[in-house]
């Protein structure tokens, strides 16, 4: 629920709490049309549905925080893209390339490799995690982790973008090249144990549509480097990620909640 004034908004009135909050804020509300009002206008539908009383402050901080988040992001982004562009591992890329060329392109014989070449667009940011800590999404390397996620993990995360699991946080990669997911950032190519990942259900999965398989996060890769530079997409940095955030809010409202309550002590010392 979200607190206005004196009145209150909860999950039947998203649109009445977003207008409120746009009026209280005067000037400092962000424009029509724009990500920096989506990413408010999510903000605020999370607070009101939820089941603890927030206030404006609550808001308008999880807000600030957003914002910063995205500014941070160009100049991390920047930097990020330049290391990638000197420690892409050219050879490496090449030699990856031609192996996923002759790859397999039946479950049965996917595993009969042992390994597999897979690919996946990604930001800079990422891209050089990845390459530095050779994990699937970046994160430092957890040898403990020795099997690849459930399948139903799996189709969560091709079909709905879910990410995080009981057993840690995956990413989707795939046996192809999707070119549209490394706008603005970089074709990342990497070899993989195949008992690692979460393969297609079928055999025509692994050659049609995005051919996705799964593998944690924090799970170690054999080989990875830069097979290519995305195309630009022309637009600002921190627009893209302020999309992305509004995404990010829309699909985990448990942690947006965790972030207002957090807001709610700082602001107000206030603990819900």
């Amino acid at each position: 629920m979200l607190k206005i004034g004196d009145i209150t908004y909860d999950h039947r009135s998203p649109g009445d709490a977003k207008s409120a909050v746009y009026k209280a804020m005067g000037a400092a509300a962000p424009k029509d049309n724009t990500p920096q009002r989506s990413v408010l206008g999510a903000t605020v539908a999370v607070a009101a549905g939820g089941a603890a009383l927030f206030e404006l402050p609550d808001v308008q901080q999880v807000y600030n925080d957003y914002l910063a988040q995205a500014a941070q992001f160009v100049t991390t982004t920047a930097a990020d893209r330049a290391w990638c562009l000197q420690n892409r591992g050219a050879g490496t890329a090449d030699q990856l390339a031609a192996a996923q060329r002759r790859q397999a392109d039946t479950l049965a014989g996917l595993r009969a490799q042992g390994s597999v070449v897979i690919t996946r667009g990604t930001n800079p940011v990422q891209a050089r995690q990845i390459l530095t800590h050779r994990t699937f999404g970046g994160l430092p390397p957890n040898a403990n982790l020795t099997t690849p996620p459930t399948a139903e993990d799996a189709d969560a995360q091709t079909g709905l973008g879910i990410k995080d699991t009981v057993a840690g946080r995956i990413e989707e990669w795939s046996l192809g090249q999707q070119t549209g997911f490394s706008l603005d950032g970089f074709m990342v190519i990497a070899e993989a144990d195949v008992s690692l990942v979460t393969l297609p259900r079928s055999d025509g999965a692994t050659r049609g549509g995005e051919a996705g398989v799964c593998g944690y996060a924090a799970a170690g890769l054999i080989r990875v480097a830069i097979l290519s530079e995305g195309r630009p997409s022309g637009e600002p940095p921190e627009k893209r990620e302020l999309e992305r955030i509004c995404v990010a809010i829309g699909r985990d409202h448990p942690g947006v909640v965790t972030l207002l309550k957090a807001a709610a002590l700082l602001k107000r010392g206030v603990v819900l």
